[in-house]
């Protein structure tokens, strides 16, 4: 019994993911889309919170005494297994932070003035906080916002010397669209979800949905600030096309341009999508079916999070009673708290 509490605590999770996942396909607006996808990423967070709960409660509880061993077994390492791997997805996201982190500060200097007075007039458009232009030598495309506190904007010279003026704003403008939209900051915190619980094929199809999502919303404001989404079209086209050359095929590009075609979530097809939309003008909001408003889709979250933990805890209810475990332990109490 145990055991079962701990697995279906995790598939009622992954129900609550499977059902938000329905629900994208009829939201309207970026807002309203990144709330769900990080609704998705954050619920099994509700499962470790209930299975180590569920080990505090059963710590020196007589219902451990009947058990058979399987179940005792597994009532254990389930719980510590996801919270282990929760740990590890935390520290790679420590780590992520601190090697870019290092990079910034070791292998990139400061752009020269043309380059920052771009920058500040886009960002001043665009409605970003001042931000850094770094540049570092490299023979890749590569173009990316960072920096948690000090949004900074890091380009390869590749770019510099192989884009056009106008095609070399539109990037900066996209990339100021993600420090506008704060992209740095939720796909780091996104890519920890995902990381703790990549067994979870829903946390990686919303972590797949949120990356193209930061990088369609950006071309929107790119092309806003710049008024010519054909220069973006051709910079996209210039370094798609450059990836496939037989010199950088092999290379790891930085995700950040490219977004979900470097980040195998979308390839080929990723790129041409957005080069495609950008010449033919369809912007301004995702493609969707139906509409359904942020406040809906925030509503129909929180539902969902409560309804998941009601049934948890109903499920706790009658899974225990029967094995003798005081109903007025650590977990009611907790599972009162918190509904």
């Amino acid at each position: 019994m145990h055991a079962l509490l701990a697995v279906t605590s995790l598939a009622l999770a992954l129900l609550t993911g499977v059902v938000g996942l329905a629900a994208l396909r009829r939201l309207r607006g970026w807002g309203a889309r990144r709330d769900t996808q990080l609704l998705i990423l954050a619920v099994p967070m509700a499962s470790l919170a209930l299975g180590v709960g569920g080990l505090l409660h059963f710590a020196g509880e007589v219902c451990w005494l009947g058990a058979p061993p399987w179940d005792y077994t597994i009532g254990i390492l389930f719980p510590l297994g996801m919270g282990l791997l929760a740990l590890v997805g935390l520290a790679l996201g420590v780590f992520r932070l601190a090697l870019l982190g290092r990079v910034l500060a070791v292998a990139s200097w400061p752009a020269g003035p043309d380059l920052e007075a771009l920058a500040e007039h886009l960002a001043a458009r665009i409605g970003a906080p001042a931000t850094r232009v770094r540049l570092c030598a490299d023979g890749r495309p590569i173009a990316m916002a960072s920096g948690l506190r000090r949004p900074a904007l890091l380009l390869s010279t590749w770019l510099v010397e192989h884009l056009d003026r106008r095609e070399l704003e539109a990037v900066l403008a996209h990339e100021l669209g993600h420090v506008a939209r704060r992209d740095y900051l939720v796909t780091w915190l996104a890519a920890m979800l995902r990381d703790a619980f990549f067994y979870l094929p829903t946390s990686r199809a919303a972590f797949r949905q949120l990356r193209r999502d930061n990088e369609l919303a950006s071309d929107d404001l790119a092309v806003a600030a710049t008024r010519r989404p054909l220069a973006l079209a051709s910079a996209l086209a210039k370094v798609w096309q450059q990836t496939l050359g037989p010199a950088t095929a092999s290379a790891a590009v930085a995700p950040a341009l490219l977004g979900t075609a470097t980040a195998g979530v979308g390839g080929a097809g990723a790129i041409e999508q957005r080069i495609v939309r950008l010449m033919g003008g369809a912007r301004g909001e995702p493609p969707t079916t139906q509409r359904l408003s942020r406040v809906v889709a925030l509503g129909t979250g929180a539902a969902a999070l409560a309804a998941l933990l009601a049934v948890q805890a109903a499920n706790a209810a009658v899974m225990l009673a029967p094995m003798a475990c005081d109903p007025r332990g650590r977990l009611s109490t907790l599972l009162a708290g918190v509904l």
